[in-house]
């Protein structure tokens, strides 16, 4: 069925269309990530983005959330990156918060600081709110900086611990949701990713002797 579609989806777009007679309906995309299996099924899809830029259609916020979220689930979160990093040939915007708080996600815990950086730096070049303004995204590239032994990340990491810290003064404490399907939610995700990366912050500083009072005391008035 993926390649059916992927076939079908590929002689109808772009400059030359194979088949003329018939027209693809934007919500083609959505279905093709959901049948992608592996990264190289997303691979092929994403060799295709450049055509439908070329029959004047334009990807929605929804389709850059979905493709993020498969890139992460099937482990090939740096095909995202390259994808949102290279406008000029996919095509393919980043005009939502949510699907690029949920990239800087695929890297903050796994992939190497730079990566996360790089994700983080999206936020700016699609003129979308700053790392800076939202919890989640500041608190997991502040752990990111801890985690890494760059120099360049602890002096970005001093400079993220002061506006998380704003940040979480103007937030309202709240507690990991008890129901599984509530935190199973991707409107949840936000939250979960927070008190996440607060956690991991927590357990860094602690390893480095240090202790952040405002991070425990914020989560405790949550609980």
């Amino acid at each position: 069925k993926f390649y059916q579609l992927l076939q079908f989806v590929s002689d109808r777009t772009g400059r030359v269309k194979v088949v003329k007679a018939a027209q693809v309906s934007s919500t083609v995309w959505l279905r093709l990530f959901q049948l992608a299996t592996e990264e190289q099924h997303l691979e092929a899809v994403a060799e295709i983005f450049p055509n439908w830029r070329e029959s004047g259609k334009s990807f929605s916020s929804l389709d850059a959330e979905m493709f993020i979220r498969r890139c992460e689930e099937l482990k090939c979160p740096l095909l995202a990156l390259k994808v949102f990093g290279d406008h000029p040939k996919y095509g393919f915007d980043l005009t939502s918060l949510p699907g690029a708080r949920n990239l800087l996600h695929s890297f903050y815990q796994k992939g190497s600081v730079e990566n996360a950086v790089a994700a983080a730096a999206l936020f700016g070049v699609y003129k979308l709110p700053p790392v800076t303004s939202d919890p989640a995204s500041c608190a997991m590239l502040y752990a990111a900086c801890l985690r890494s032994k760059n120099k360049n990340a602890g002096y970005l990491g001093k400079d993220l611990r002061f506006h998380l810290y704003t940040l979480l003064e103007k937030t309202e404490p709240f507690a990991k949701p008890k129901e599984r399907l509530i935190r199973a939610q991707y409107s949840a995700k936000p939250d979960l990713w927070l008190l996440e990366a607060l956690k991991d912050i927590k357990k860094m500083r602690k390893e480095q002797g240090r202790v952040v009072w405002w991070i425990t005391e914020w989560v405790s008035k949550g609980e």
